[in-house]
């Protein structure tokens, strides 16, 4: 049997601050867990709003496990429900540590749909309907294959040949000619020629099948490989954008706090100069004959 196992669970959103400071926590909590998860073989997606964070954890039980005892502990999440749990046939997010989803319109509009659907009561929301929800956006945001089975099936995965062999089309238009993976022209691999069949014909289905599921791994290996890096640095950019509003918002503090203090010297400068003014006018001249006889 085996031990994959799979844990949906939602909380509150305690996270506090400015968006951009709740965008630089956010990148911590996901930087963290996807070393984590790496190290304990568990993968998942994450999605939060303003009230809410979503997840999906999947892997070893015990890593499983673990990594929901330490949210649990996180002191930014409240109120931590399990919507799902027990074993499963197959990951949902297997190229995935963590995912960071549903941050465009429709996918927050989807949240909050479920959100509104339960009441806004976090253990009346559906787990199924909520991996569901991660896993489309998953598939629409994180440019997954499109063809990739989805995990609740219980079917056999198959291969359509008729697919492959269009997208193959796409990617080496002539079965002669370097393959072009991301704009960048890259050598066919060396192989002897198909083995004809018994009856004299061309290479078996199985063959082209295996040859273009070769081409499409690679071209999916680089594709995802650029994208993590593009996404590195939006992340990074993020990150020093958060930072830098933050001092300046520190600035701005600061001015604010040394202007009030000019003001506030201005105004007892200007009632001492009224007071001593008042003071010399107070005084009586002094008579004109006193002042020859001095």
């Amino acid at each position: 049997m085996s031990d994959l196992y799979r844990l949906v669970y939602a909380s509150k959103n305690l996270l506090q601050g400015t968006e951009a400071e709740m965008t630089a926590a956010v990148r911590q909590i996901l930087d963290a867990s996807q070393r984590n998860n790496r190290n304990v073989g568990v993968t998942g997606a994450l999605m939060f709003n303003a009230g809410a964070f979503a997840q999906v954890l999947e892997g070893p039980r015990r890593g499983v496990e673990a990594t929901f005892e330490r949210i649990q502990r996180d002191l930014r999440h409240g109120d931590v429900t399990v919507l799902q749990c027990g074993p499963a046939e197959s990951r949902g997010f297997e190229t995935w540590s963590m995912a960071f989803v549903g941050q465009s319109a429709q996918g927050q509009d989807r949240f909050s749909s479920l959100a509104a659907e339960s009441g806004f009561d976090l253990a009346r929301l559906d787990g199924d309907r909520v991996f569901a929800m991660l896993h489309g956006l998953v598939l629409e945001e994180e440019a997954l294959p499109a063809g990739a089975p989805a995990p609740t099936s219980r079917a056999a995965a198959t291969l359509d040949v008729a697919q492959v062999r269009a997208e193959i089309a796409q990617l080496r238009p002539e079965a002669t000619a370097p393959v072009a993976v991301l704009g960048r022209a890259t050598p066919a691999p060396d192989r002897e020629p198909a083995a004809p069949s018994a009856g004299g014909g061309a290479a078996s289905p199985r063959d082209d099948a295996e040859a273009a599921l070769r081409v499409l791994s690679a071209a999916l290996a680089s594709e995802r490989d650029r994208t993590s890096a593009l996404r590195a640095e939006i992340d990074a950019l993020q990150i020093t954008l958060a930072s830098t509003e933050g001092r300046l918002h520190g600035l701005r503090e600061e001015r604010d706090l040394w202007a009030g203090r000019a003001r506030h010297l201005a105004q007892v400068m200007v009632r001492e100069a009224d007071a001593v003014q008042g003071m010399l006018d107070a005084v009586p001249p002094r008579p004109v004959s006193d002042a020859r006889a001095a």
